[in-house]
Order: structure tokens, then sequence, then C-alpha cells
């Protein structure tokens, strides 16, 4: 792609402009994948570039941008074409003019467009396009009254939840049931990522517990319960983000980096248990995680589904995910709460936040009884503070 390329050029132009040789430059393109061939005439160009400002500063009619080259090739028609801005650019401040910083998604500061130059090719923001609003499709959750806490009464295609809950308080019930309840009732398909217990004793625990047969939903095509390794996913972006070098990396979103599975059939809803598994397996990569978990986001609501994301807390917590990027990126976050009342404990749901609806605004009681999660949304519950 034409743009991709002038983007790499540009950047080899900043890295040779701060005193990187030319066999550096080259060799960290070749590194991440840019044929030999490439590399060189991307060096050239950039060196070219750099004459050109700079005889620019006295004769302001010379064009700053070049493509007297050709731009067309295999390579940047394809995936391993994609790179963006390097992070090393402005190592050396007093060299540079001050820029304003900031904030991405990520939390790492990227440096915006400076003000006091003139606009050029590499600084122009994408024209505004007028987009129609498509009304998504809202769909009920099917476990039992929690419906009727929704104005809506149910959630948004496309949209992810996260559910976060002490061990024990149920998440995996109602992720079940919420896939059960839609294939059975609505011939919905789900499919239920496990990154923790294995498909045979979910099936077996849920066959024994309510007696929901998921064995036969599956023979429907109805159902799919995918085991994940989240080590391998974690090694895998382990790996694509150690391909940095010499400041040029790879732009992290256009990698097909893996869920490391492959779904069966296009869902309409979607479990994922647990956030709390792939976050230990990422242990100190705390970024891959984060950029992980956008990946996964995104991909989920690629799909058009109702999404619901479990993640592991306290008991009666009062930080809702392990990282905070999490509840965030989430379009709505439900907490499951196991409380001490005097002598015993009891379990109550609460919707902090949903983007798509109005809501209840309360403690509403829980329990699993045998015909799975049952929501009394009339009683209340009192809470030792």
């Amino acid at each position: 792609m034409v743009e991709n390329k002038e983007r790499l050029i540009d950047a080899t132009k900043r890295l040779l402009d701060s005193g990187t040789s030319e066999e550096d430059a080259k060799q960290s393109m070749t590194e991440i994948g840019v044929p030999e061939h490439e590399a060189d005439n991307i060096v050239k160009q950039a060196k070219k570039i750099s004459a050109i400002a700079g005889k620019s500063i006295e004769d302001p009619s010379i064009a700053i941008v070049d493509k007297s080259d050709s731009m067309e090739g295999d390579f940047w028609g394809s995936n391993e074409g994609n790179f963006f801005k390097n992070r090393n650019f402005f190592k050396n401040k007093s060299q540079v003019k001050k820029t304003k910083e900031t904030p991405n998604l990520l939390g790492n500061l990227m440096p915006s467009i400076k003000e006091d130059e003139p606009e050029t090719k590499h600084a122009t923001l994408k024209q505004y396009k007028y987009k129609k609003t498509n009304i998504r499709e809202t769909i009920p959750v099917l476990v039992s009254d929690f419906d009727k806490l929704v104005d809506r009464r149910g959630l948004k295609k496309g949209d992810t939840i996260l559910i976060s809950g002490g061990a024990g308080t149920g998440k995996t019930t109602f992720g079940m049931q919420f896939l059960y309840a839609g294939a059975k009732q609505r011939r919905e398909k789900g499919v239920y990522l496990t990154l923790e217990e294995t498909t045979e004793k979910i099936k077996e625990n849920m066959m024994e517990n309510f007696g929901w047969d998921l064995d036969a939903l599956e023979k429907e095509g109805l159902l799919a319960i995918i085991k994940i390794d989240p080590l391998t996913i974690a090694r895998a972006v382990e790996a694509t983000l150690t391909k940095e070098r010499g400041g040029l990396y790879i732009e992290f979103e256009q990698f097909d980096l893996p869920f490391q599975f492959d779904l069966p059939f296009k869902p309409d809803r979607v479990v994922v248990d647990s956030l709390s598994a792939l976050s230990i397996a990422f242990m100190e990569n705390s970024q891959g995680y984060r950029q992980y978990l956008r990946h996964l986001f995104e991909t989920l609501e690629k799909y058009r589904s109702v999404n619901l994301v479990f993640g592991e807390t306290e008991q009666s917590p009062k930080i809702y995910s392990r990282h905070g990027v999490e509840e965030f990126l989430a379009d709505g976050v439900i907490v499951f709460y196991n409380i001490k009342v005097h002598n015993s404990r009891e379990n109550a749901l609460e919707i902090l936040k949903l983007r798509s609806s109005r809501h209840a605004k309360k403690l509403v009681p829980y329990k699993i009884t045998d015909n799975g999660f049952e929501v009394y949304i009339d009683e209340e519950i009192f809470r030792e503070d």
C-alpha cells in the first residue's frame, strides 16, 4: 500500500537524520520482513527526501514528498507491509521542537502533530465522512429474570460485557445458561471459550447439576465449547512484540494475532472464561496483555454477537478488574458479590455500567439452584459494613 510505504520511508528518514547508519536502517527493516531490495529503495528515497527538505528551507517551491519511484508490489499489498511510527524518533529532545503528548488507549505516549509546522502529507487528518447509523438488534439474555433489570430487556449485538466476581459466585453457570437458553429458546448459536476448565468437566458439571445436555446442542451445531491454552496466546503476542528493532516495529492491530482457535460457525453469543487466566499467562508482560485484550475485544465486536467475558476478583470487590483496562474496554460491567450477612454469606449482582441501555441500580439477590442461576429482582439484600 502506498500509505504504508510512505510511513516507513518517513520513519527511515528520521532514523538517518538522528545519526543511524544506512546499514543499521536496512537491517532494521529486513529483520521485520522487508525484502532487501525494498529496504535499499526505501533508504535511497529517505536520503533523497532529507536532501530536498534541506534545500526547501532556502527554496519553499521545492516539493518535500518524492513520488517518482513506484510504490507498487506484492509486499506492500500484504499484511507484512504495515508499519508505523518510530518510538525512538525523539530520543534527543534537545534536537527537535517540543510537541504535545497525548495518552493513547494502551497508556503509552504518542507524539502529536506539531502545531508550529506547515501541514505536510505525513501530518494530514483524514477527511470526515458521514456514515449512516444502524440500530443494532437487542437480544434477551434469558437467564432467569435478569432481562427485567435492563430497560431494553436484553443486550445489544456487538456489545462485550465484563462479568466480575470472586471464585464460586456463579460466573460459569451464568455464562453457560446464557448460551443454553439462547440455543433452546431462540436457536441461536453459542461459543464457550474456556481458558481454565476442560470441556469434559464443564459438560459433566452442567449435566449433573442442572440437567443441561450440552452434547446434544453440539451435535445440532448450536454450541461449541473450545479449550484454549492462555500460555500459547501469551507466547505468540510476546514473539510479535520482540520483533521490534532499531525503532521500527510492526503495527500490532494489523497482525493476525491468534485467538489460537478457529470458530466452527458465526456465533450469536460468546462467552470467554476467563480474562484472569489470560492475565496470569502474560505474567510481567502487562503491555502485551493490554494490547491483546484490545485485539480480543475488537475481534468479538466484529462477530456482531453478544459477548460475556469473565474476570476474577475478590468476593466483595471494590476493584472490578486486574488491570483496569478491562472495564474501560467493556460496553458493560456486571459484578457478582458474595456478601457476608451476619454469620452467613449471600450472593447479589449489580449492573455497574451498561452503555446501551438504562438499567436498575441496586444490589439484586440471586442463588444457584437446581434450575441454574436464579435472580430475585423483587427482593433486597442487607450487607454488613
